[in-house]
């Protein structure tokens, strides 16, 4: 192995306190204008007033929201690494959504009006995917922040996936989605259409799909904070520290670090004992598990 040793910890290696970009603040006041917006909405549901005014609840609830969280954004700085710097803290944004789809499962049963079902569902998935675009655009902030522009090392990758199947599941959906709405059967009917959503999102946050030019070429990149793979529109960084073990078996590579690997196959990334040799000169002495120099 080599004796490059990285740093101790990858906060160090840039600065994550810098103004937001418009693309983090304009995710950052979707995501509080969708949660204000969801509460909003359940409110007016739960009151006698009729039905048509949860829309305009709803509406007022984003749009304020929207500017209250650009508003924040704008003012905290380091905000987009805080809520990016870590796996947990960008499930926490995710999560807010859960007590929709609660008060959604305790409407259907009718311990609550029927009428707050959709809306609550309506709610749950908007918060869910605005905090999950959130989530993935802090996350490539945070990376982008620590480790700079100039990598190590880097090599074309393809980010695995089956666009024909990713078609077909999205299609699927969709028309599911479709069908209920025709018979008049909405809850069943947002839950198609909001999974179709995140079909959709997770397959431009992965990697697997991309729209038109404006996008990077997806890359693995060597940096002194860790290993990065560079997604069309995101990033992600596995630290060094995080790495127990590297091995190559067949025609994968298989990088340890606990529950979660990280693996690459020849289809995706052509030379596989280059970035073993690279991981292996890379990992600090005190990693964690085993490891035989």
């Amino acid at each position: 192995m080599s004796d490059r040793k990285p740093i101790a910890s990858s906060d160090t290696a840039g600065s994550t306190d810098d103004r937001p970009d418009a693309a983090f603040q304009l995710a950052f006041g979707g995501y509080v204008g969708a949660l204000l917006a969801g509460i909003a909405a359940v409110v007016a549901a739960l009151t006698t007033a009729p039905l048509l005014f949860v829309p305009g609840a709803a509406v007022a609830g984003f749009s304020s929201g929207c500017l209250v969280g650009i508003a924040i954004a704008r003012r905290v700085r380091g905000l987009a690494g805080r809520i990016g710097r870590t796996r947990r803290r960008r499930a926490a944004v995710v999560a807010l959504a859960v007590p929709f789809g609660a008060v959604a499962v305790v409407s259907v049963f009718g311990a609550l009006e029927s009428r707050l079902a959709p809306v609550a569902l309506v709610a749950a998935v908007a918060v869910a995917v605005t905090g999950s675009l959130l989530g993935w655009v802090a996350q490539t902030r945070y990376v982008d922040a620590i480790t700079g522009d100039d990598p190590a090392a880097a090599w074309p990758w393809t980010p695995p996936g089956n666009p024909i199947l990713d078609a077909v599941v999205l299609a699927l959906w969709l028309l599911l989605g479709g069908a209920n709405a025709a018979a008049g059967d909405w809850t069943p009917s947002i839950v198609w259409f909001g999974l179709a959503i995140f079909w959709v999102c997770g397959g431009l946050a992965e990697g697997r799909w991309r729209v038109g030019s404006l996008s990077d070429a997806p890359e693995v990149r060597v940096y002194e904070a860790g290993l990065v793979k560079r997604r069309p529109y995101t990033r992600s960084l596995v630290p060094w520290t995080d790495i127990s073990h590297v091995r190559l078996r067949e025609d994968e590579l298989v990088v340890d670090r606990g529950f979660l690997d990280v693996r690459f196959d020849r289809d995706e990334l052509e030379d596989l004992e280059a970035l073993q040799t690279e991981i292996e000169g890379r990992l600090p002495d005190d990693a964690p598990g085993v490891w035989t120099r």
